[in-house]
């Protein structure tokens, strides 16, 4: 028991030193889902990526869906992080000391021009995971999935953990059994296979939890192919359960109609090369189930081949509800959306 004591002691003294000397903390890059207020007036969700003295993400107010950008440094637990529109302009800076350990954070958001200053709370959601194994010594399986931070008996957030997690692996144990059947003659000596699949959230609340699967295959080729899949849930204090578009948009109310018009005028200006060209000029029903939903409207994603050339990759169009007054049902998903 001395000896075990007397190396706690050395360990300390060490830990102690080192921290003394290095500036920054020495851990592993790592991303965090966050959500919280700004003067607790102004709901915000967050995206924060720590990596050494730099710190980046995103995020943006409920109410407006548009991100901004972070970009800062880490100064020993020591945030200062500016934030960007697109076109680089500096619109704010948050301030804050940060303890990866834990659960909530708390700080000085001020607008760039130092007239405005307010407090703000940031609460974890989930740890953004990344996994990566070797399958059957050919197929490289890469996952990165939220890890959710809730009390073990908040049984809504751990139905929402188990339908992530299951939705991951039913996507990885899909490609066993896809790829063999697209090429039955398996793959080449020395090459690899791969499957990386995410899980990335976009909206995150206590009655709502909207999420976006994108599934990576390459079998060889010139490139691989991207797919998508929504989770979008309603939770309770008995569970979650998945939710679709009959659930938001009005039966009768040919909604198919008014997104397609809004879908297609916000592409051409995406300038999506099949839209600019007149190939597509109105969206098939049956790609609109690929969604995610926040307080400030709905997102539609198209993969690469859906509304322009493979390089172009994957658009996301982002439809405000204010957009789409008279055909939301009032309750249901987007009722708990705008509470």
């Amino acid at each position: 028991m001395q000896i075990r004591h007397r190396t706690f002691a050395l360990l300390t003294v060490g830990l102690i030193l080192l921290a003394a000397a290095s500036p920054i903390f020495a851990i592993e890059p790592f991303r965090y889902r966050l959500v919280g207020e700004i003067d607790g007036r102004w709901p915000v969700q967050m995206d924060l990526i720590v990596e050494g003295s730099k710190v980046s993400g995103q995020y943006w107010y409920d109410s407006y869906g548009t991100a901004l950008q972070l970009d800062g440094v880490n100064r020993g637990g020591a945030f200062g992080v500016r934030e960007l529109t697109a076109d680089g302009e500096v619109t704010g800076e948050w301030v804050f000391d940060f303890n990866p350990f834990a659960n909530e954070w708390n700080g000085t958001w001020t607008s760039a021009d130092g007239t405005r200053e307010y407090p703000f709370s940031l609460r974890l959601v989930a740890e953004m995971v990344q996994t990566q194994e070797m399958r059957r010594g050919f197929l490289y399986v890469w996952l990165e999935r939220p890890v959710f931070h809730y009390e073990g008996e908040n049984k809504s957030m751990a139905a929402v953990q188990g339908i992530v997690d299951e939705a991951l692996w039913s996507s990885v144990e899909e490609d066993f059994e896809l790829f063999p059947e697209i090429y039955p003659d398996f793959c080449p000596a020395g090459t690899y296979w791969e499957c990386v699949c995410r899980v990335g959230i976009r909206h995150a609340s206590d009655n709502v939890m909207s999420m976006m699967e994108e599934t990576y295959g390459y079998t060889g080729g010139a490139h691989g192919m991207t797919w998508h899949a929504p989770i979008n849930l309603l939770l309770s204090s008995s569970g979650a359960s998945r939710f679709g578009l009959d659930d938001i948009f009005l039966k009768g109310s040919n909604w198919q109609r008014k997104v397609s018009e809004l879908i297609i005028a916000d592409l051409r200006q995406q300038e999506a090369s099949w839209i600019i060209q007149g190939e597509i000029t109105e969206v098939d029903p049956k790609l609109l189930d690929r969604f995610t939903v926040s307080p400030a409207g709905i997102d539609f994603y198209f993969g690469p081949y859906e509304m322009g050339c493979y390089a172009e990759g994957t658009y996301v169009s982002f439809l405000p509800w204010a957009a789409l007054e008279g055909l939301i049902r009032t309750s249901g998903p987007v009722g708990l959306l705008r509470q």
